[in-house]
């Protein structure tokens, strides 16, 4: 199964941590996704990054950081 089978949110989430030169954490992610720094704003993107993480499509260290497949 492809990436098109994914919400255009996660495709983007996706992209950001593949195209990273490294693991990237939540608070980045939702930089790149033009939100603040803020709990409110960067807790739903952990939460989506744990969901892709959970699915299979993402790679999570024991530190919370998120590495490309």
């Amino acid at each position: 199964m492809g990436t098109e089978a994914l919400t255009p949110e996660d495709r983007r989430i996706m992209e950001i941590v593949t195209t990273a030169p490294g693991p990237v954490m939540a608070k980045d992610v939702a930089l790149a996704l033009g939100r603040e720094n803020t709990p409110g704003k960067v807790e739903p993107v952990r939460g989506q990054l744990r969901k892709l993480s959970d699915r299979g499509w993402l790679p999570r260290t024991g530190s919370g950081r998120y590495l490309p497949r």
